[in-house]
């Protein structure tokens, strides 16, 4: 049986956009985390999410 990426903990697409400038404000660089309970990469100035996994 195949391990899907829940039971991994890898996500490429995450993985893609870490370090990233953030596109809703001029400071922020997104990182790993979660928002509302999913994966995601949030801006480490505002906390929008750049992208979330459900």
């Amino acid at each position: 049986m195949q391990l899907t990426n829940d039971e991994t903990g890898t996500y490429p697409v995450l993985e893609a956009l870490e370090g990233e400038r953030c596109s809703f404000c001029d400071r922020g660089r997104l990182v790993r985390g979660s928002y509302k309970g999913n994966a995601a990469v949030i801006c480490d100035t505002c906390e929008t999410p750049g992208a979330q996994l459900w």
